[in-house]
């Protein structure tokens, strides 16, 4: 089915669906938007992009097609060492200084918003009212592209993948966290210039510190180009 979608767009954006000009481009709102109407997930899919190939509908052998159904199954000594590899790299991420700053900031904003949030509300100011959401959007948004950022980048030096030295995607991912981080910052600086809350301010710090600890750790991430949004992938 011939359609004007832009191929992987969804992988590095932030899900803000309802602020994005791309929604009619984007296979994945798509698919969201078919959920909503029928609620079964094969139905919506191929009302979203249509029904899979039928079988035998190319004379290509299967085996041709997808080569990996020639991979043998693990032994248990290999999954024991997987399993193994796997929980060293989360060990890895875990004591790395960019997910711990991001945790610290996490648990900071969540107890500013426990104990402030209401009040710098209840002024109605929409600048700040806009920041707010900004603010509660980027929350978990950050943290999530971080790790994934993370794993990627620790699958590469370990697997050696020979992937492109910017278009890959922990790059994408660490520049989406990068773009949050962008207007996080601003965001509580809206709100500490509106309020005078030093945490606020502390906050927006807090938040400069982590990008510039995310670009040492992902010097090549601002040059990624994300489809749709730093270019137009037709």
């Amino acid at each position: 089915m011939r359609t004007e979608r832009i191929d992987f767009i969804s992988e590095y954006c932030d899900r803000w669906c309802e602020r994005c000009a791309f929604t009619s481009r984007c296979s994945s709102y798509a698919v969201q938007a078919a959920m909503g109407m029928c609620g079964d997930f094969k139905e919506a899919i191929e009302l979203a992009v249509g029904a899979p190939r039928r079988v035998g509908a190319t004379a290509v052998d299967d085996s041709e097609q997808r080569p990996w159904l020639d991979i043998p199954e693990p032994t248990p000594k290999e999954l024991r060492d997987l399993e193994q590899e796997e929980k060293a790299r989360k060990r890895r991420i875990d004591r790395s200084p960019v997910t711990r700053m991001a945790n610290r900031t996490t648990g900071m904003s969540y107890h500013w918003f426990r104990a402030r949030s209401d009040a710098a509300r209840a002024g109605g100011d929409a600048v700040v009212l806009e920041a707010l959401e900004i603010l509660e959007w980027d929350s978990h948004l950050i943290g999530a592209k971080l790790h994934r950022a993370l794993m990627g980048q620790d699958r590469h030096h370990t697997d050696a993948f020979d992937d492109d030295p910017v278009q890959n995607d922990w790059n994408g991912s660490a520049k989406v966290a990068l773009i949050s981080l962008d207007r996080s910052e601003a965001a509580w600086q809206v709100i500490a210039q509106a309020t005078g809350d030093a945490a606020a301010a502390h906050l927006a710090v807090a938040l400069a510190d982590l990008r510039g600890e995310v670009e040492r750790a992902f010097p090549l991430a601002r040059r990624f180009k994300r489809p749709g949004f730093d270019r137009d992938k037709r």
